[in-house]
């Protein structure tokens, strides 16, 4: 189980009294004073919109012009202030190419900054052609790498410090990277860096090729095998979001490399006219995935392009990340599809800095090992404080909703007196020792008892074996504290992340499967054993298993828990959550609903015996030893004490 309170950073007193002011809404100088000697009123803070523009590479030299329009079409129809570029903007970083970027781009930038960095196809011109052609959206007032001016660089926007490292530059970007976090880590309440290659990714991954794969003949290898560690130790100090992109395909994953402690990555996705297929699937020992898409359009016929925003407010993330589907190919083919965009919402999560993490795994792992070691199936989790010191926690349920998804088998061996591992058997304890688990009873792998193996031993074709496999995901269930408005008694409790799964099931090259009726590929059972994921029941009326979120209303039920202050008359007092559609903050139950009863787990499936039993929620009052309110829910949302 982990959960993990980020109401912290210890060594950064100055980023939490920030944050806790942006909750309580100030925005202004706060130094400044009226003439009647009053303290100044407080200011709404100001909210910032991030996009995410994937890899626009076209085939031959070319862009892709059409997915790249729509998006900031979009973008723009969704006021957003930055768009983050993740690289590969050209496929051959040709002048022509250049001028078809910025074609597109110059449209929009009076509108939103476009901030660049390169990928790995951008790197195949001269860098001249690059500074020509990018020099002049990167802002004024950013900070640039020495040695890599206009290709490394970071900025400060409102309360966020973005941070850009051009293709190749990880390894040796570290001093930079530490020094400018450490820089603004006080006056900012999030990091976003931006990078071309994903840390751990799918398909690619700097942990893969540079770590597991390392070669001593290169330098960019052997340093960051160095920094790999300080890297990992950096991100989770200062709850970085890791973006990305290179993999032409969409990921969303919780990183916990060396037990440096948990940050995010973000894979943004494609904008490219071709898509990739899952060759790796998550890297367990270090990675759980919360979120998967690809589409690879020689087995689908088709493509997705990929939109993400962040809208930050204070120390409070909104993310948002949608997707289209479209058969355009080439520049020639015209818009099609994208001409009138259907985006559908298909990722979402909502955070803020005083928060409390819990990974939860899904309810197919095989019994005898649901809850062995981290793998915890249960939404329950330890209390949650917020800064005023109120407290809620997740009672109960189970993470009955979830995707899936297939990987391709793939290989790998040695390049005798290149390679860092001298022989297969050491790059296969490689694989274990830096990205998958070794299936053993104690420490079982969930996604296959071989995941790498070596095969042909002894023999010419002898090779380390990546096994396709099927993967489950799991979900990062975050509570996070806001402060309390006019209308509550206690600080607000945003639930996120149970209602960001729809049961759906794609597989390497993401043709749909059924995850009700569909076995996954052999040995992915779990259990050590060479049976596939078997079918999962979904709760019945929940999802429609079509990667639409905001066509499923309800997710799994599950039961929250309030403390009531000591003060607090529990008579005077229920749970309400917040209903956008009226503004107003409501009851969670009817009146019908409401139980004397203290919580039972045999609640989540039938109502309690006093209370109406057409109820699918419930709430109760329980004044027993510590005071405090329960409720049975099925959605997500922002809750709080109310006025009964």
């Amino acid at each position: 189980m982990t959960i993990r309170s980020l109401t912290r950073f210890p060594a950064l007193p100055g980023l939490l009294a920030c944050a806790t002011l942006a909750l309580a809404g100030c925005g202004g100088d706060s130094s400044s004073s009226r003439g009647d000697g009053e303290p100044p009123a407080p200011q709404p803070a100001s909210t910032l919109r991030i996009g995410l523009l994937p890899d626009t590479q076209g085939g031959g030299n070319n862009v892709s012009m059409h997915p790249m329009r729509a998006l900031l079409d979009f973008y723009a129809e969704q006021d957003v202030d930055l768009v983050l570029a993740v690289g590969d903007l050209s496929e051959n970083a040709t002048i022509g190419e250049y001028e078809q970027w910025r074609s597109v781009t110059d449209d929009f930038t009076d509108r939103m900054t476009i901030l660049p960095v390169q990928g790995n196809h951008d790197i195949k011109g001269a860098d001249q052609d690059w500074y020509e052609y990018t020099a002049d959206l990167i802002p004024a007032d950013a900070i640039h790498m020495p040695g890599q001016h206009g290709k490394s660089y970071a900025l400060v926007r409102d309360n966020v410090l973005i941070i850009a490292v051009s293709y190749g530059q990880m390894p040796f970007a570290y001093e930079f990277v530490r020094d400018t976090i450490q820089q603004h880590a006080g006056s900012v309440d999030h990091i976003l860096l931006m990078t071309h290659n994903s840390w751990v990714g799918t398909r690619y991954g700097l942990v893969r090729e540079k770590g597991v794969d390392a070669y001593d003949i290169s330098a960019s290898d052997q340093r960051f095998l160095e920094v790999r560690s300080d890297y990992n130790r950096l991100f989770a100090e200062h709850d970085v979001i890791y973006i990305a992109g290179h993999e032409h395909q969409y990921s969303r994953s919780v990183l916990n490399p060396d037990y440096s402690g948990p940050f995010i990555e973000l894979i943004s996705g494609n904008a490219s006219y071709k898509g990739y297929d899952n060759r790796f699937g998550e890297s367990e020992q270090i990675q759980n995935m919360v979120m998967y898409k690809s589409n690879d359009s020689g087995a689908t016929g088709s493509l997705d392009v990929n939109a993400a925003v962040f809208e930050i407010t204070g120390d409070l993330i909104e993310y948002r990340a949608w997707f289209d589907t479209h058969t355009i190919t080439a520049n020639e083919d015209g818009m099609k599809e994208l001409a009138s965009p259907d985006w559908k919402l298909m990722d979402r999560f909502t955070r803020t800095a005083h928060r409390c993490d819990k990974v939860v795994f899904p309810s197919s792992i095989p019994p005898g090992n649901q809850i062995n070691m981290t793998h915890d199936k249960r939404y329950r989790t330890q209390h949650c404080v917020s800064p005023n010191g109120d407290s809620a926690r997740l009672l109960a349920g189970e993470n009955n909703i979830f995707n899936r998804h297939d990987t391709r088998t793939r290989t790998n061996s040695i390049t005798p007196g290149v390679s860092t591992a001298k022989s297969n058997l050491e790059l296969l304890a490689r694989y274990y020792r830096f990205l998958n688990i070794a299936h053993e009873s104690f420490s079982p792998n969930l996604n296959n008892s071989q995941r790498v193996r070596l095969i042909n031993a002894g023999t010419e074709d002898e090779e380390v074996e990546i096994r396709e496999t099927t993967i489950d995901l799991k979900k990062l269930v975050s509570l996070s504290w806001t402060g309390r408005t006019a209308d509550t008694l206690s600080d607000v409790l945003i639930v996120s992340g149970i209602q960001g799964q729809d049961g759906t099931y794609i597989s390497a090259r993401g043709v749909p499967k059924d995850i009700t009726t569909d076995t996954g590929l052999t040995g992915s059972r779990g259990d050590g054993s060479e049976n596939g994921k078997p079918p999962v029941t979904l709760p019945a009326g929940k999802v429609n298993s079509n990667w639409v979120l905001e066509e499923d209303e309800l997710t799994d039920d599950y039961a929250l828990e309030f403390v009531l202050p000591e003060d607090m008359d529990p008579a005077s007092v229920t749970l309400g959550r917040y209903d956008a559609a009226s503004e107003s903050w409501v009851p969670v139950a009817d009146d019908a609903c409401v139980s004397a009863l203290p919580w039972d787990d045999s609640f989540l499936s039938a109502p309690p015996a006093d209370v109406d039993p057409g109820c699918t929620g419930g709430i109760s009052v329980v004044t027993t030893g510590t005071a405090h309110i329960w409720a049975k829910l099925d959605t997500e949302g922002r809750f709080a004490l109310i006025r009964r």
